[in-house]
């Protein structure tokens, strides 16, 4: 390791830039997982889902319970 303590040799500095170092990683996390993310939105070759309601119908509604 080249320096052993950073607040030793850089004082409050060092804070601050393990700060800015954080943000920066957590933004550009987000930032990367959303670039996948739409990409791979792009290169899927699934079709969205169609509603399970049967052939263009509209799906009757039944109670649910055990008196009739």
């Amino acid at each position: 390791m080249i320096v052993s303590n950073l607040a030793q040799a850089f004082g409050t500095l060092a804070e601050t830039v393990e700060l800015w170092l954080a943000i920066i990683m957590m933004i550009g996390g987000i930032v990367l997982t959303h670039l996948i993310q739409k990409w791979a939105d792009t290169t899927s070759a699934e079709h969205p889902p169609a509603a399970n309601v049967g052939f263009g119908g509209r799906e009757q509604y039944e109670d649910n319970t055990m008196r009739d």
